[in-house]
């Protein structure tokens, strides 16, 4: 696989999905505003905007709401930028600095909002980031390799998370979350309240395999594209029933580098 190649799909995917994140905070602008739920004014009282100094004067002015919003803007069009960039080669450490710097002043702006999703663009991201300043193919394979890591290591953390959960050990944790009102849905919930096995099924089936992900690494190709297509039907699942679209993306986005991966592990240990 030619490893520029796959950089752009990681891109392509983690723009869509940090595209969709960055539209939503649009949508909500109104509650940015001073009198809003999500004021700056409010948000500031936190230790980080206190203070007198230069740094925490300029903070507080681009956490504010207008520059935080205009910030915004030139955020999504850094992503629309991004995939044209690689493609041609040029100005890709620039738009990538305005993605990374945009993302750390939204994790400022609001913590107790952003997810796992976000954590995992802003890896990939950063990695992109570091590859583009090394300009070299043994950074691009770097930063492929540091993402396909990443992704894996997200999975066993959540696999082994749930493993060690006596919530989880009691094999009902997937009907569970459908009976919620926040992520739940109400014919699954339904439709699982009295199959217990098929609940069963479905909690353990998710324990074990966000446990062996890692196993993909090994897979080769073929094979390594069971795990891929396991990973896209888990969050795509979970984008139409549960409403987290972004974890979709974000994670989808790490698929490539994880195939290319694979397949170098495979290259070694079967050499042609």
């Amino acid at each position: 696989m030619d490893p520029s190649a796959v950089v752009f799909w990681i891109a392509l995917f983690a723009c869509i999905g940090a595209a969709i994140s960055t539209l939503e905070w649009i949508a909500v602008r109104d509650q940015l505003k001073d009198e809003g739920l999500f004021s700056w004014q409010v948000v500031g009282t936190r230790y980080i905007a206190l203070g007198t100094g230069p740094f925490t004067a300029s903070l507080n002015w681009l956490l504010s709401y207008r520059p935080f919003l205009s910030i915004m803007v030139l955020r999504f069009v850094a992503l629309l930028l991004l995939p044209p960039a690689l493609w041609f080669h040029g100005g890709v450490i620039a738009v990538l600095l305005v993605i990374i710097l945009s993302s750390l002043l939204m994790h400022v702006r609001s913590p107790w909002g952003m997810d796992g999703s976000d954590q995992m663009l802003t890896q990939v991201f950063g990695a992109l980031l570091l590859s583009a300043i090394g300009g070299s193919a043994l950074a691009t394979q770097a930063a492929l390799w540091f993402i396909a890591g990443q992704a894996c290591l997200s999975y066993a953390t959540a696999g082994v998370a749930k493993a060690v959960s006596s919530y989880w050990h009691a094999g009902n944790a997937v009907f569970a979350i459908f009976n919620t009102r926040t992520y739940g849905f109400e014919p699954i919930a339904r439709f699982l309240l009295h199959r217990p096995r098929i609940t069963k099924a479905l909690t353990w089936g998710a324990v074990i395999m966000e446990c062996g992900f890692t196993l993909v690494l090994v897979a080769g190709y073929p094979g390594c594209l069971i795990f891929i297509a396991w990973g896209i039907t888990f969050h795509l699942l979970n984008a139409t029933v549960m409403g987290l679209n972004s974890f979709f993306w974000s994670f989808i986005s790490t698929y490539p580098a994880v195939i290319y991966c694979s397949i170098a592990v495979a290259n070694v240990l079967h050499p042609k």
